[in-house]
């Protein structure tokens, strides 16, 4: 019975490792707020290690599986946020969640291609990209640790930037 268990358990962090950053794109595309994505994130692990019993997917099919499950959790904070003024309507949530879910495959392929562009930098400049998008500091800290003005710092992750979106441009074939 435990190795049943631990065999389930390991298949679920198995699924969820690898489609953890598509759900979490998916999510971002739903909820606007850092804070309120991870929130729900959370709920989203739990709900789904919760009734990950009665799924029997593929990986592709998990993915989808905890996307819908992301869904309803937005909504369902969506409902709880209702007083705010800010709020988008359930038709357009629904539109926005629809089109995400049927976007996988594309995500894939773009994180794919982007972990390959990633890979042709120099270590100095994948490292310098990947602390930019740490959310524990600002730029202008991550800066000022480097002892890099702000200004000069802007720019080298601009060169960066766009090395990376140049190679994201080119060769598709390369990455299919």
């Amino acid at each position: 019975m435990e190795d049943k268990t631990n065999d389930e358990h390991s298949l679920f962090l198995s699924y969820l490792a690898s489609s953890e950053p598509i759900i979490r794109a998916y999510l971002r595309s739903l909820v606007q707020d850092y804070h309120d994505q991870s929130e729900i994130m959370q709920n989203v692990f739990i709900t789904a290690w919760n009734k990950f019993s009665s799924f029997s997917g593929s990986q592709d099919e998990f993915c989808k599986w905890a996307c819908v499950i992301a869904r309803y959790q937005a909504m369902k904070h969506r409902q709880n946020q209702a007083r705010d003024r800010l709020v988008l309507n359930d038709k357009l949530i629904t539109l926005i969640a629809d089109e995400g879910i049927e976007d996988q495959s594309t995500t894939k392929h773009w994180h794919k291609k982007l972990d390959i562009c990633l890979q042709k930098l120099s270590p100095s400049n994948r490292t310098l990209i990947q602390k930019a998008y740490e959310l524990d500091q600002s730029i202008k800290e991550l800066a000022n640790s480097l002892n890099k003005s702000p200004n000069s710092f802007y720019q080298k992750l601009l060169r960066i930037r766009k090395s990376l979106s140049k190679c994201m441009d080119t060769d598709p074939a390369l990455y299919s």
